[in-house]
């Protein structure tokens, strides 16, 4: 049996997303072959960095999502993504995201393989929801982003896969620039892994920062996010997968503990 190469991206990288871990993986799905992916979950923020202090801020943040991944080619990838976020019962559907990934290198050793892909991808917002105050669902960016992506997969099925990525957004958003790793294990039978994600934003205000922001879409948004995944499959074409996520520290962001699920549909 193959290994299970999966894409679990629950949600988008956005600045108050619930779980974050790269805008794409490693693995390519192969020609012909899709995912599609259903998920949801949960966080309960209890803390939002203003700035950089911690101040109390309880907030309830429930997500679901639509992703789906296709392979075009046996090395070129298709990512499309629209999520929905809803803060304290105020609702909307959030910023949706199309990429292409296509792989650029690939060797082999005795031990296993490295490759180098390059993601390029755009996203922005579906509807024109709430971005000021501490319901906001967003901050309605249109956002390019490019990334490389350093993927090691080992023989044995364990793997390593780090990406660079700069979001370049439209004004008054701040740009970003953003960094993810990742470990773990994909298998016939079992996929898991643990990853970090850190987000730098470019310039941008703070929330009750001197100067005031005219907008919140003015506010820059750090963090330094940790998390782990894991998936298993149900049936031949379905599987199932959950994992928490954590802001460790940030700017102008909540911090709680997030909760995600969902399942996986894939192509015959």
């Amino acid at each position: 049996m193959k290994p299970i190469y999966i894409s679990i991206l629950l949600i988008i990288m956005f600045a108050k997303s619930t779980l974050s871990q790269g805008r794409t993986d490693g693995f390519f799905k192969g020609k012909g072959n899709t995912e599609i992916v259903l998920g949801g979950g949960a966080e309960f923020a209890k803390w939002y960095y203003a700035g950089n202090n911690r101040i109390f801020v309880p907030r309830t943040i429930y997500n679901a999502n639509l992703f789906i991944a296709a392979g075009l080619f046996n090395k070129v990838d298709f990512y499309l993504s629209a999520p929905y976020v809803s803060i304290n019962g105020a609702g909307s559907i959030q910023d949706g995201s199309a990429y292409l990934k296509l792989e650029a290198l690939n060797k082999k050793f005795n031990s296993g393989s490295l490759s180098i892909s390059m993601a390029i991808g755009c996203s922005g917002n579906l509807a024109n929801y709430q971005t000021e105050g501490l319901n906001a669902i967003g901050q309605q960016a249109k956002v390019l982003d490019f990334r490389p992506v350093v993927h090691y997969f080992s023989n044995d099925g364990w793997f390593g896969t780090f990406q660079f990525g700069y979001g370049l957004k439209s004004a008054p958003v701040p740009d970003c620039i953003n960094t993810a790793l990742k470990f773990g294990k994909a298998t016939a039978k079992l996929y898991f892994d643990i990853w970090y994600d850190y987000q730098l934003g470019l310039g941008g205000l703070d929330y009750r920062g001197t100067p005031a922001p005219n907008t919140f879409r003015e506010l820059r948004v750090d963090y330094h996010k940790i998390g782990a995944t894991i998936y298993t499959p149900v049936w031949s074409r379905l599987g199932v997968f959950a994992g928490p996520a954590y802001v460790i520290t940030g700017r102008n962001i909540s911090q709680g503990l997030a909760i995600n699920a969902g399942l996986v549909l894939k192509s015959d």
